[in-house]
């Protein structure tokens, strides 16, 4: 488990001054150069010690599974049967891009989450006959540390981490939901993150890069990257499950999560920081509405999930090609396909994943159509609770989004791609360690920064996951 979900990130305007980073795009010196060669030994470092812990590590899958930390399950247990449920999430992560990007860097990103559900019936009454019948209240709460860094040095439209945010210390989701036991109708109403049941992929959560989670279009196309955490917005969400095989999932709420007055925003380019405290409830920029159909299968015995949604929003957006024009409205639509590929007991579970984003209002749309693709194989290695995951992805921006060469000579941007390589290694039943491989090429489509074409990037990351 992640800190928290899907996390959804900046677009990759060209917003600072190219003055600002001048001095970080000088010719490679003894400097540069030392720092490029200690970032290699430490992620090498790194890696070497996880294939090493991996090889000698002789926990079996029961024991992985089984261990406790210090009795934190039994306390969890005691404290569910009496209508409290607490969750704590935390990652740590460590990253760097030795080549590429407009410089090297090296990059700290932590986030913590606490989550207390309440089940008032059983707050109340107590037994377990009660669960549910009154319905539960959650609040969470989030707090992100350390440096983002894919606006800056990266340039890229997607995010390196889903954990990546600007720092703060905010509530997160405030909720009420209603799901009586053999019920078909769930409702959830509050301030509520929305990408927990939309555009899901489930076997895409098994990498790290950002687009894997909440996807590229909604996290550039939206206000303040959309209703995806660390943010939530005022919203009203309704499941029904049509039959053993059908889900229905509608939701209403406020498209603009922080209550940014404007979509594009210099100083503050995710606008998370116009409500660093996640207190504000905005109603007054627009509607939000969120469709999505979702459908189980099985092929021979291999479960596949297949999803087709829409997003429309009733808000004023600024057109690529001239911001100080606004036009109003905005929609997309995606389809997903998650599907188990093979069993087997001595190679593993195979399973892969496809999905595909697309938008027809180019001229206020950063990213017009996007898509991601990926496999990933659990038990590998005979080690029951690790993983092994490949994806790839790319988004294809609006034909109206240029940039400049150092010329002067404006030409429209070109695709940005993004593979990733992983591997999850569950250490105890709280702890999982993760080391990540991933390429960026042509981040932003194309972009300069001080005259110079920001450059494809190798970007090296060691991620940490405590689950409580």
């Amino acid at each position: 488990m992640r800190a928290y979900g899907r996390t959804p990130y900046p677009q990759s305007h060209e917003l600072l001054a190219e003055s600002t980073f001048s001095n970080l795009l000088e010719p490679p010196s003894s400097p540069h150069i030392s720092r490029f060669l200690d970032n290699l030994i430490l992620i090498g470092r790194a890696l070497f010690g996880v294939t090493a812990l991996l090889s000698t590590t002789h926990h079996s899958a029961e024991a992985a599974a089984g261990d406790d930390l210090h009795g934190w399950s039994g306390i969890k247990d005691r404290w569910r049967q009496a209508g409290v449920n607490i969750d704590i999430g935390d990652s740590e992560e460590f990253w760097t891009n030795p080549i590429g990007g407009s410089r090297s860097s090296t990059n700290y990103i932590g986030a913590t989450v606490v989550d207390v559900t309440l089940d008032l019936a059983r707050l109340y009454h107590g037994g377990a006959d009660r669960e549910g019948q009154w319905g539960e209240l959650e609040v969470s709460g989030v707090d992100i540390r350390g440096r983002p860094f894919s606006n800056v040095p990266l340039y890229a439209f997607n995010q390196t981490s889903t954990s990546e945010a600007d720092p703060n210390l905010r509530l997160y989701e405030l909720a009420y939901s209603y799901h009586p036991p053999g019920d078909a109708v769930e409702v959830r109403i509050g301030k509520l993150d929305l990408s927990r049941d939309f555009m899901v992929s489930e076997t895409a959560q098994d990498l790290l890069n950002g687009s894997f989670g909440w996807p590229m279009m909604p996290s550039n196309n939206l206000y303040d990257q959309g209703p995806a955490s660390p943010l939530a917005t005022p919203a009203v969400r309704l499941r029904y499950d049509v039959s053993d095989n059908w889900t229905l999932l509608v939701a209403v709420g406020d498209d603009n999560p922080t209550g940014a007055r404007t979509f594009n925003n210099p100083n503050d380019p995710w606008n998370q920081n116009q409500d660093p405290s996640g207190t504000r409830f905005n109603f007054g920029t627009g509607t939000l509405a969120m469709a999505e159909v979702q459908h189980s299968v099985s092929i021979g015995k291999l479960l596949g999930s297949y999803k087709a949604g829409v997003i429309v929003d009733s808000g004023t957006f600024p057109l690529q090609a001239d911001a100080s024009t606004q036009r109003r409205g905005n929609w997309l639509i995606y389809a997903i396909a998650d599907q188990t590929l093979l069993r087997d007991p001595v190679v593993g579970r195979l399973h892969g994943f496809v999905r595909w984003q697309y938008t027809g209002l180019a001229d206020r749309n950063e990213i017009v159509s996007a898509l991601d693709a990926g496999l990933s194989l659990h038990r590998p290695f005979g080690r029951r609770h690790d993983l092994v995951a490949l994806g790839f992805g790319y988004a294809a921006p609006s034909r109206f989004l240029t940039t400049t060469e150092p010329s002067g000579r404006t030409e429209a941007r070109q695709n940005e791609y993004h593979l990733e390589l992983t591997y999850r290694a569950q250490l105890s039943s709280w702890l999982s360690l993760q080391p990540d491989l991933q390429g960026l090429i042509a981040p932003s489509g194309g972009v300069y920064v001080s005259g110079r074409r920001v450059k494809d990037a190798l970007i090296l990351g060691l991620h940490a996951g405590l689950s409580l």
